[in-house]
Parts: C-alpha cells; structure tokens; sequence
C-alpha cells in the first residue's frame, strides 16, 4: 500500500506541477499581450518578407547560385497559392529592377532587417531584459539572424532540390511535416538564443524553438486546409490575398511569440510569474509565507479603502524603515480570476497624476 501511496502521491505532484507551469504561460501571454504585440510583428513582417525574399534572390544570382526554383518551392509550401503566386511575380519585378547598385542592396538589407528589429525588441520585451537594447544592439543582432535565416534557407532549399519527397499519403505528408520542423528549429535557434539579451543557455531556448516550430507547422497545414475547403483559393482578387497573407503573418506571429513566452516562464526569467525553474533560468529564492485569495483580496481592498479616503499623507514601512509618499489619485484592486486560466494572482494598482508645471 506504501508503494501504491506514493505512486499516486508522484502523479498528483506531477498534475500539480504542469497546471502551475501551464497557469504562469498563459498569466506570461495574457501580462505581455502577446496578441497585440504579434500584430506589430505582423506588420513588420508584411513590409519585411518582400524585399528579404529578393535580397536573398539576388544576392544568390550574383554569386552564382540560382535560387529562384527554391524560393517558389518554399513559398508554395508555406503560404497558400493566390499568395505565393503574387508574391513570386513580386519577386521577380523588383530583383529585375533593383539590382545589386548599392543603394539597392542598402534598401533591400534595411528593409529585411525590419522585422527582425522588431522581433529583438518583443524578446527583450518578454524577458524583461535589463540589459540596454539599443539601436545598434538592434542591427548587430539583426543582421546575425539574417544571416543565419538566409543560410538555413538556402540549405533547406539544397537538400530539397537533392532529395525531394515526392508522393502523397499520410505517411509522405507525416515526412514531409518532420522535416519542416527539423528545418524551422535549426532557422529558428539562433534567433531565441541571440535575442532575449539574457544570458542564456540552448537548453533554456531550446522547448520554446520546438514550440514554435511544431506551432508553426501545424498552423500552416491547418491554414492551407481551410483556404482550399472554404474555396478562398480561387480567388484572384488581390484584397483576399492581402487579408489572407496578413492572417498568415499574424497568427504565426503568435506562435513564434508563444515560443519566448514558454522560455521566459520556464526559466523563470520573466518577473509576471515566479515558479521554480523547469531549465536552467533563474531560482525561485526563498519561499514566502503565502496567504489565501480570500486573505489577501480582504486586505487589499481595505487598503485601497482607506486610500480613497483622500488621506493626507502615505507612509509606507519596509523592514522598519519608512518611505513618505503622496497619495496616489487611483487604486485599483484587480482579483480577476482570469476566467480559470490564471494563476490566481491578485494585484493593488496605484497610480499618481503630477502636477502640471
């Protein structure tokens, strides 16, 4: 009975352990509006894809190496046909009319460097880095994941032009979607390890990679499937291309943003959850005396309570030394349950208004 006892004793410490670890994920999303931010990034992706396509084109052509069969394979196989076929004629218009002068290269790399910019800038946003991400910091880091994108592309556009999957079936297509996440996690691995600003490890990066990856995968495949069942792939009107290339971008968006999000929390290296680290990351500390929601709701309202009274002064004491404030013109008291999904993290939001000068 002994063995039985702790056998169940394990498994419920388990289910208690992920539902606190999946609990901080969704707090992490729901802290840093990862929703909001994946439009941003959706938009610098919409203005970045095009001339990060072309410069890839051209400067393969001036090297010597052809790639334009490769991209129009990549591309039909991750976005759906009305949109590869615009954005291949694109493609083709502007490499034959930008070249390699180099002002055309400086415009091509500035605009393919867009994105990635903004992807450095929502990393360190998740991670809460301290570490000063400056412009230039933005660029250095950009132009390495640039670099690296562009050789994982050409790569994967090798090794499917030596060997291609031909066929079809679920066991071509069970193929098929493997080696598209093997390819998007070794594309992807520099990006979460470079742009955090954190020192971190590839083992701390690398469950969200596979997140975003598998993520991503799966979402493409789903999204070609409802293009082609709902018949929007017929149309040639160039509004529903835009609108579909744009829902492409923001929900995939999302996914890479899942994918940091699940790092931060799992290392505890973000400071909207505190848990104790699955890998590497930051240790919880010391552990507290908590209290219960019912306790702590109580003495927070009593405090935003006696706030709202107008009080002339608020002294607050911290380890027997005092800090005089003004008191503050709004206090909120947030003990939303997060509809089940949340931690059940309860918060006393104070705000001051200056005076004007």
């Amino acid at each position: 009975m002994g063995g039985v006892s702790e056998t169940i004793e394990r498994h419920e410490g388990r289910l208690a352990r992920t539902e606190e670890v999946l609990r901080a994920i969704v707090r992490e999303a729901r802290a840093e509006k990862l929703t909001f931010m994946a439009g941003s990034i959706a938009y610098h992706a919409f203005v970045s894809l095009l001339p990060a396509l072309v410069l890839l084109v051209a400067v393969s052509s001036t090297i010597g190496l052809s790639l334009q069969r490769g991209v129009e394979s990549l591309t039909k196989a991750l976005l759906t046909e009305d949109v590869s076929k615009l954005l291949l004629e694109e493609i083709s218009a502007s490499n034959q009319s930008a070249g390699l002068s180099l002002i055309g290269l400086a415009v091509l790399l500035w605009g393919s460097l867009r994105i990635f910019r903004g992807l450095d800038t929502a990393f360190s946003d998740i991670y809460e880095s301290e570490a000063a991400n400056t412009f230039a910091d933005q660029l250095t880091d950009g132009a390495l994941v640039l670099g690296t994108f562009a050789a994982a592309i050409v790569a994967a556009i090798y090794v499917g032009t030596r060997f291609p999957i031909t066929g079809s079936g679920p066991a071509v297509a069970l193929v098929g979607g493997v080696v598209t996440v093997g390819f998007l996690t070794v594309a992807f691995l520099p990006m979460y390890y470079v742009f955090p600003d954190a020192d971190v490890s590839v083992a701390e990066v690398l469950p969200g990679v596979v997140v975003a990856s598998i993520g991503l995968t799966l979402f493409a495949t789903l999204f070609k499937l409802y293009v082609s069942v709902s018949g929007k792939g017929d149309t040639q009107s160039l509004v529903a291309v835009v609108v579909l290339l744009l829902t492409w971008l923001y929900f995939s968006s999302l996914v890479l943003l899942l994918g940091v999000a699940v790092n931060a929390v799992l290392s505890n290296r973000s400071r909207d959850v505190s848990i104790d680290p699955v890998i590497g990351g930051v240790p919880r500390g010391e552990r507290r005396k908590l209290a219960t929601r019912e306790e702590l709701v109580a003495e927070l309202e009593e405090l935003a309570n006696k706030l709202d009274a107008d009080p002339e002064s608020f002294v607050a004491y911290v380890d027997d030394e005092e800090v005089s404030l003004h008191p503050p013109q709004a206090i909120t008291v947030d003990s939303d349950p997060d509809f089940g999904f949340g931690d059940g993290s309860v918060a006393l939001e104070l705000r001051w208004t200056p005076r004007e000068e």
